[in-house]
């Protein structure tokens, strides 16, 4: 084998591991929760009006919502339990809302109405997550009879737009899912930011712009799916940072139907010492908040991620 094709052979293999990891992180086992008695624990914060609301203003305010975006740590059971808790609520109001999930890859759905037709569980079906932490909202909704949407863009289609661009797409999509007029240099700074950061800096300047790309894309497909599914209401389970209003699904959702009405909550995990509301959630683009509300809840035990990256 020559030097090139080794060296072919490398780049794959770290794309594949890297999209893995950026796509997928429900692989971590779960774990105990640390910080229950953390004095922001089960409160949630309103940064713009800089309060505390409570449960029921949130559930009110849910109701109202045409789409709701529940961002969570993908490892956390609280997190978990939150959601299935909001899904309840909103049953509970006599609404019934479309499920959207992350969690399960579009070219899946024709699967996943088989067995919803049948009765069986569809999680049995998630690529590469813990299906345990999403089991009971998804059993949850199979009971309720609720729809229950894919929405994730499978790997194989998020490679060539690491390694080559979004020129490897055609430019009619490119303009549809509003790609390039959502974006300017702050964000693209951001973003590589954030990538660098959950890679553990383990991760050249070449494939991190590639994987920028990535994270763009799925944004913009994630929103694309949910602005097919909002007939009735939706509720979308995703990664917090997808959540996001400046840089995530909420922004390419504004850019192709302004007028929709989004709540987007950030379940966010307590720091030990850090007790003000103020001081999570702080970077972000522009002067508005990256979420609309901000749901703390104890923190999962979890092994150093870095420890992966050899760090």
């Amino acid at each position: 084998m020559s030097a090139q094709d080794e060296s072919l052979q490398r780049w794959r293999a770290v794309i594949a591991i890297l999209l893995l990891s950026l796509g997928g992180c429900g692989i971590l086992p779960h774990g105990k929760l640390e910080g229950t008695d953390h004095p922001l624990a089960g409160r949630i914060w309103h940064p713009v009006e800089k309060k505390f609301v409570a449960l029921s203003d949130l559930q009110r305010r849910a109701t109202e919502s045409e789409l709701v975006l529940l961002g969570e740590t993908h490892d956390n059971p609280e997190h978990h339990r939150l959601q299935l808790e909001m899904l309840s609520a909103s049953l509970d109001s006599g609404r019934r809302p479309t499920l959207l999930m992350e969690q399960f890859d579009a070219d899946q759905q024709s699967a996943i109405d088989e067995a919803l037709g049948a009765g069986r569980d569809p999680a049995v079906l998630m690529r590469g997550w813990d299906v345990a932490q999403y089991r009971n909202l998804i059993l949850k909704a199979l009971a309720a009879r609720l729809p229950l949407r894919a929405t994730n863009l499978p790997r194989e289609k998020l490679r060539p737009v690491v390694r080559e661009g979004f020129a490897s797409m055609a430019a009619d999509e490119v303009d549809r899912l509003q790609l390039l007029s959502t974006w300017d240099d702050a964000r693209e700074k951001f973003m590589a930011s954030v990538i660098e950061g959950s890679h553990c800096g383990k991760v050249g300047p070449q494939l991190r712009d590639g994987l920028v790309r990535a994270q763009r894309l799925r944004d913009a497909t994630l929103a694309d799916s949910a602005l097919r599914h909002l007939d009735g209401g939706a509720i979308f389970i995703l990664g917090r940072g997808h959540a996001r209003r400046d840089v995530g699904v909420p922004r390419y959702i504004e850019a192709q139907r302004p007028a929709t009405r989004m709540l987007s909550i950030a379940l966010v995990e307590v720091s030990e010492g850090m007790n003000a509301p103020e001081s999570y959630e702080t970077d972000g683009i522009g002067r508005a908040p990256a979420y609309d509300m901000i749901w703390f809840t104890a923190r999962a035990r979890r092994p150093d991620p870095c420890q992966a990256f050899g760090k």
